[in-house]
């Protein structure tokens, strides 16, 4: 548990949108792939695209279900676009597709991946199990069940999780859709012996053949959703209203995103400070930040933060002097409000001014955070 804990808070993550997203490439993430399935890692990895950022806008559920996986990629590229715009290093799109894509392209790989998959229409699964154990691959098909409709309850019978154990895949694909799904996969993880789980709903039909990816000119313009209407006209409707909700979020947040880079710019000219007091009481702990909050190499927050969650104690953060934080930081007070809330402890936070008030509001984490006056 605790080395779960330093792991997860020595992430290089960036809240976007009100999610801590993970810096990471492709090759990146397979390499960590692997590494967590040699080591029999349990990881959970969520791709989040503009249909589960609007999602998880509506639904706070579901962006805690995002929020408590233990790798969040970007699988879009509007939202690489805005992560540029905030100034975050991330270089690429790692889609979930085009990730398993390249996992099952890697022929010559000495660590072959084993795959299960769980959910999508009748027959896909089986299909896709057949297409890739039929010529070399980098992946090994090890089994395929279709649960049907039903709850989340309904479809974690100890039949169905004995099913998935009995295997233990290295690789979990699940496709029930995108609320239903990643809260069978919060509801189970505990209960499952696998390597990587990931709800990946389109990929398990572009291994399968049944829909075709697209063109790489498609992919890169940030135009695959054009593509996918025209091999799914269903799709029409969600993807119309999915961009106009994202619309209104850009836009309603774009004086805020100016005014953001303006400080980011300032501050960033100016050492960190890096300063943190502590005040160890009997049932919590008080945290007192500097002025100018940034996560750089040698800025203690996260071992700061990992020794408090390890406290198994209620945690106060003040921000009485704090005029600035980035998006780093952002996204690891994400990390610490799950952790606290997995051991049932409270995260407060008191003492924000109007200014870190816009930029919670810009980094969208009000809904998840308890503020108070103190």
């Amino acid at each position: 548990m605790n080395d779960h804990i330093s792991k997860d808070f020595n992430r290089d993550v960036y809240c976007l949108l009100g999610i801590p997203v993970d810096n990471l490439t492709v090759e990146s993430t397979k390499k960590r792939f692997r590494s967590k399935t040699e080591r029999n890692e349990a990881t959970v990895w969520s791709t989040i695209n503009v249909n589960w950022v609007v999602q998880s806008s509506r639904s706070l559920e579901f962006r805690k279900a995002i929020i408590n996986s233990d790798i969040i990629t970007l699988d879009g590229r509007p939202l690489l676009w805005i992560s540029k715009l905030l100034g975050y290093p991330m270089t690429e799109v790692v889609a979930g597709s085009s990730t398993t894509q390249e996992l099952h392209e890697d022929k010559k790989t000495k660590q072959k991946l084993s795959i299960f998959f769980f959910g999508g229409e009748e027959g896909v699964g089986t299909l896709a199990m057949e297409r890739i154990n039929s010529s070399p691959s980098g992946l090994t098909a090890v089994g395929a069940l279709n649960p049907g409709f039903g709850t989340v309850e309904e479809m974690s019978s100890d039949a169905v999780i004995d099913e998935i154990n009995r295997v233990q895949p290295d690789i979990l694909l699940v496709a029930l859709g995108a609320n239903k799904g990643t809260a069978w996969i919060e509801h189970n993880r505990k209960h499952l012996h696998v390597g990587i789980t990931s709800h990946l709903g389109a990929t398990i039909n572009f291994l399968a053949g049944t829909v075709r990816r697209a063109p790489k000119f498609f992919r890169v313009t940030g135009m695959e959703w054009a593509w996918r209407i025209i091999q799914e006209p269903k799709l029409f409707t969600r993807y119309a209203t999915d961009g106009f909700v994202m619309l209104r979020l850009v836009v309603g947040r774009f004086l805020l995103w100016r005014q953001f880079l303006s400080w980011q710019k300032q501050y960033i000219r100016e050492q960190p400070d890096k300063r943190i007091i502590q005040q160890d009481l009997a049932n919590e702990i008080v945290l007192s930040f500097g002025r100018n909050l940034q996560v750089t190499k040698n800025f203690p927050v996260r071992q700061v933060f990992i020794s408090c969650v390890r406290s198994c104690k209620d945690i106060t953060l003040d921000f009485q002097k704090t005029e600035f934080v980035d998006g780093s930081f952002m996204g690891l007070l994400l990390l610490l409000e799950k952790h606290q809330h997995k051991h049932g402890k409270k995260l407060v936070f008191i003492n924000v001014n109007s200014r870190l008030d816009s930029l919670f509001g810009l980094f969208s984490v009000h809904g998840l955070l308890n503020m108070k006056e103190k």
